[in-house]
């Protein structure tokens, strides 16, 4: 090799920057344990057949896949809600629950060269396991009291329900195929696209007019106009929950830093409820993302109901603002390096100490930063 280099979508992270990480996370995991979520720590390798298992249009190009010795796929995890509810459904199998995990934890996914993403980032989150959509209202004012501890003043939670489209599909006996191809243009926001294969479809107006609309029902105030389109009393239903999570959002003092988005319609294999993703000023793309997925766990022999979210780290590390950390420099001469030693031994007791020599007479401290 003709230079050191990094494989695509990695990055070295040192001393302030590495500092600034370290900083942020424990912020966030001071919030999560203020919450009573506890600390799991999963192997960074699974059996690619857990992921396969977990997400039935799973792209395993996107993971990085490797071999063992007795010729088994293996793959380092590319998220860690599979881990964790593996975890769940193997260890805790004769237990009820409710069951409150959090982690902080590299995963890692191969990116395109021209994504603009990094192919191994730090998620922190949480996952709580065995409670019904009432506990939405806990797992998502966790997430905004983790963005507040960011410490930047402009962010905002985008929350959605991926149940308010599936219903409206299911309603109308849509198949799999149309349903998936309808909430790509929805989540693409493809108007003239979406209008000319609605009317392929044989729809009725108020029913055309459900799907022509979803992509623009996003901000504070849509939820009464997603009350309108509605064509079914189960769909208000849904949009009446929305309404009553607002106000419950509302009365903790959240209020300025929600919005809604009925549009949101990623991942209908997964999702089966709430949905949410958090943005924060100078950040191009979302910084957290979570929703309710009751599904997973059955698949693994565990049929519980879950909620979670995660926040990329390392897209924050540009606008967040570092703390300097309080340091003693010792200063002193080499024929003294035992007595400074020593000196730096007890001072580390209570404060961080760095020893540096000098060619002075005397062993001097000065109080700095780093």
């Amino acid at each position: 090799m003709s230079q050191i280099r990094l494989p695509l979508g990695m990055r070295d992270l040192v001393f302030e920057e590495a500092r600034k990480k370290r900083q942020l996370q424990e912020r966030i995991e001071t919030i999560f344990h203020s919450y009573g979520y506890q600390e799991v720590i999963a192997p960074t390798i699974e059996f690619l057949e857990t992921y396969q298992k977990a997400f039935s249009s799973l792209k395993d190009q996107q993971m990085y896949k490797f071999f063992d010795a007795a010729g088994n796929t293996l793959a380092l995890r590319m998220d860690m809600t599979v881990p964790i509810a593996r975890i769940c459904a193997s260890k805790y199998k004769d237990e009820e629950g409710p069951f409150r995990f959090c982690y902080c934890a590299n995963v890692f996914k191969v990116r395109e060269s021209f994504a603009g993403k990094r192919s191994e980032v730090t998620d922190c989150g949480v996952e709580l396991i065995g409670l019904d959509e009432q506990s939405d209202l806990e797992v998502i004012s966790c997430a905004l009291d983790t963005m507040k501890s960011f410490g930047i003043a402009d962010y905002t939670l985008e929350i959605g329900n991926s149940s308010f489209f599936k219903k409206a599909c299911i309603l109308l006996n849509l198949s799999n195929d149309v349903a998936e191809k309808l909430a790509q243009l929805v989540d693409q926001k493809s108007m003239v696209d979406l209008k000319e294969y609605l009317v392929s479809l044989d729809l009725s107006q108020k029913q055309e007019e459900f799907f022509l609309k979803l992509p623009l029902l996003n901000g504070k105030n849509v939820l009464k106009d997603a009350l309108t389109i509605s064509f079914d009393d189960s769909l208000k239903a849904i949009v009446q929950k929305l309404q009553d999570l607002k106000e419950n959002l509302k009365a903790l003092g959240y209020e300025d830093n929600i919005t809604f988005d009925l549009g949101k319609v990623p991942h209908l294999d997964y999702y089966t409820g709430i949905l949410f993703e958090g943005y924060v000023h100078g950040v191009g793309t979302s910084v957290l993302s979570g929703g309710r997925y009751d599904h997973l766990l059955s698949i693994f022999g565990k049929d519980l109901p879950a909620v979670g979210f995660s926040i990329k780290l390392d897209y924050l590390l540009d606008v967040i603002d570092q703390k300097p950390e309080k340091i003693l420099y010792l200063y002193y001469p080499v024929e003294r390096q035992i007595e400074a030693f020593e000196k730096a031994r007890e001072l580390r007791k209570e404060q961080r100490v760095k020893l540096i020599p000098y060619n002075g007479e005397n062993i001097m401290i000065q109080e700095g930063t780093q």
